[in-house]
């Protein structure tokens, strides 16, 4: 029996050690994949701050009167709303998907509440799934993504809500991805993007207008510049959303995979030392028999 015992946790030992194997392998891929998301996370925010003071240089010039855009006009009543949900393409990522799936059902439940019909735009194939599943109907899903989000159809869904928001199609429109904010911290987000609204610090720059009027020359005009830039700055959201999403599911996954080889580690140790006891059992058997065995002969 007790060599019975020794053969399966030699077996499982060699099925840990492979594991433990596999998993520190794919935290150290997981972790170089994390690094040029963080780097493509800082520089998108860059460009987002670059662009945002633009905007405040803009509205401290601007007639307060031509401070309106389309998508912009929130609407007296809400009748429907779309939700762009980007989610994982793979798992092993510990509770990053499960968080999202959770967000969504909330927010799924909230509208319906509400007596608002909702439309989705999946980004990620762990979204599109989890609504297969949970027999949810959505517009599009997009699944088959490339490593770079910066190669996402994102230009097509930020046209797509766009134009369903102007056309009276959508009243708002949301969107759920898991904010990056460290290794160890990401949080899921649930952000309304239309109708569009100036961010707190553009309202405030309003205020100081006539202290610094004229420093920036704008063309063809100022109001044609507004125009132009309200679009660029809600493309830039989701698109900062969709990278913010990537670096959380490699941090996520980085996790994940270091506490399961930490966990394969200990397992290994405490069946090393149970395999030890019983192999040491065995022996002082067999010596005690071969001993009574030499008693009985003599």
């Amino acid at each position: 029996m007790a060599g019975g015992g020794l053969k399966a946790i030699k077996r499982r030992l060699v099925s840990i050690k492979n594991t433990r194997q596999i998993t520190r392998a794919m935290k150290l891929v997981s972790a170089a994949k994390l690094n040029r998301a963080q780097e493509a996370v800082m520089r998108s925010r860059e460009y987002s701050n670059t662009l945002a003071e633009v905007m405040r240089n803009l509205l401290r010039e601007i007639d307060p009167a031509d401070v309106t855009h389309p998508l912009m006009q929130s609407r007296p009543e809400v009748k429907k709303v779309a939700i762009v949900v980007l989610g994982g393409s793979r798992g092993l990522c510990g509770a990053y998907n499960t968080n999202i799936n959770k967000t969504v059902e909330a927010l799924l439940k909230e509208f319906k509440a509400k007596g608002q019909r909702v439309e989705s735009i999946l980004v990620g194939r762990k979204p599109s799934e989890y609504y297969r599943r949970m027999k949810h109907e959505y517009v599009i899903a997009h699944e088959n993504l490339l490593e770079d989000p910066n190669q996402w159809p994102l230009k097509e869904i930020s046209e797509l809500v766009q134009n369903d928001f102007i056309s009276g199609k959508v009243d708002e429109v949301y969107m759920i991805y898991t904010e990056f904010k460290s290794v160890m911290s990401q949080k899921v987000k649930v952000e309304r993007i239309l109708p569009f609204a100036l961010a707190e610090s553009e309202n405030v720059a309003t205020e100081s207008k006539e202290v610094v009027a004229g420093v920036t020359i704008f063309e063809p005009s100022k109001k044609d510049v507004f125009s132009a830039i309200i679009p660029r700055l809600m493309r830039m959201k989701i698109q900062q959303a969709a990278l913010e999403t990537k670096a959380s599911e490699h941090a996520s996954r980085m996790t994940a995979m270091d506490s399961a080889t930490k966990n394969a580690g200990e397992l290994n140790e405490k069946l090393q030392l149970l395999h030890n006891r019983l192999r040491q059992s065995r022996i002082t058997s067999e010596l005690l028999d071969i001993v009574g065995g030499a008693e009985a002969v003599s």
